[in-house]
């Protein structure tokens, strides 16, 4: 064998044991986390922020209790690197981490000993290093990380959206009578939920039960054909934005019959081209909603008539205190993903907000009026009309 070629064989072999070696380390942590409390229910008002579930948590021995997002779509946990950093928590292994926008990065995960929530505290917790991009808005719903499924499958839960309450215990919850079922699956290795519902009578599979999506119900773009309507919209959107920050994608938006384990709603259903896969918060809020992880089923009691708003044709973003930039519009539009903006209804991203999580939590100053007067570069002017229904949805 050429020297060249065995070196080549050598460098491969350590790679190969570097990967395995990896891959178990984050399996044992991902099998390690446990509860030590026996019998109990823990109740906990949650923070409820642009229709996301806002935790609070202490980390180790932290003297401060921390804000997490309460995410069953997160297969780990993450905890913001700055705060590691100063926590001093120790780095066990890498992995790569995709998020909903089709973004995916290399991260150090780390063991927590302890994070307490409510009285209760869970032991031996994986969680990524998060760090924000610089484009994420993520962190001005919770700075200090998300509370993952790897966490999550570790006990029952029941969430009161209507409440703003919290429940989890070692004992599955009681069912109310009428309650909707939805069977679930879930990775061996952590408790994201993949569920399977029915549209127009359609059967869909492997949908992700995400109380960390604050959307209603999307899907991958390739399924869309199978789904009739009138009257479908093409959005051009790079609006949405996670913890890595956004993705352009091209949605096909249908008024579509869902059903969730029964639980039906005429609805907005969005076909993304990355193929995302999600039901999220804009749905589940109408529901009381229990997670059963040792039957595998989630039931949903109707508290309220399902409503979800459908989604904007058109959204400006921040590029600086003076310029717009789109990140939302139409085929029809004269406006393209991108394109700097001088002003909307005469007024300048520094008029209206003070920073980008100040646009993010009050992007309703935006839509104030009905028609948007929305002036180019070169001074050209465009007049955008709103829907009604769009202005009173944020």
């Amino acid at each position: 064998m050429k020297k060249n070629t065995l070196i080549f064989v050598l460098f491969g072999f350590i790679l190969s044991l570097v990967s395995s070696c990896s891959y178990f380390k984050n399996v044992q942590l991902l099998t390690g986390g446990k509860i030590k409390r026996e019998n109990y229910v823990q109740v906990l008002p949650f923070e409820w922020r642009k229709d996301l579930i806002v935790v609070k948590a202490r980390v180790n021995a932290d003297t401060t209790l921390r804000e997490f997002i309460f995410d069953t779509g997160a297969f780990n946990s993450k905890v913001e690197n700055s705060l590691s950093n100063t926590l001093g928590l120790k780095v066990v292994t890498q992995k790569i981490n995709s998020t909903a926008q089709g973004i995916s990065q290399k991260i150090e995960v780390v063991r927590i000993d302890s994070l307490q929530i409510g009285v209760t505290t869970f032991y031996n917790i994986g969680a990524g290093k998060l760090r924000y991009a610089p484009t994420s808005l993520s962190h001005c719903i919770a700075a200090n990380g998300i509370i993952g499924a790897n966490l999550i499958k570790l006990a029952h839960w029941k969430i009161d959206y209507e409440k703003r309450l919290l429940y989890f215990s070692d004992t599955p919850f009681e069912v109310e009578e009428g309650s909707y079922v939805l069977p679930f699956d879930r990775p061996l290795l952590s408790g994201t939920p993949k569920v399977n519902i029915e549209i127009d009578g359609k059967k869909v599979e492997n949908i992700l039960f995400d109380v960390g999506f604050n959307g209603g119900l999307v899907l991958p773009l390739s399924v869309a054909n199978h789904f009739e309507d009138n009257h479908p919209r093409i959005i051009l959107d790079q609006s949405t934005s996670g913890i890595y920050g956004t993705n352009a994608d091209s949605l096909l938006v249908k008024s579509l019959e869902v059903s969730v384990g029964g639980a039906k709603a005429q609805m907005p259903v969005e076909f993304s081209s990355l193929n995302k896969a999600l039901l999220g918060n804009e749905f589940l809020k109408h529901f009381m909603v229990i997670i059963n992880y040792n039957k595998k089923e989630i039931y949903l009691k109707q508290q309220h008539e399902v409503h979800v708003a459908a989604p904007r044709n058109f959204m400006a973003s921040i590029e600086n205190d003076s310029l717009w930039v789109v990140s939302r519009t139409t085929p029809e539009m004269p406006l393209r993903l991108g394109d700097t903006l001088l002003s909307i209804n005469e007024k300048k991203p520094g008029d209206l907000f003070t920073s980008h999580c100040d646009y993010f939590m009050n992007i309703a100053r935006l839509f104030e009026q009905e028609n948007l007067r929305i002036e180019k570069m070169d001074n050209s002017i465009i007049n955008i009309a709103l829907q009604k229904e769009l202005l009173n949805n944020d």
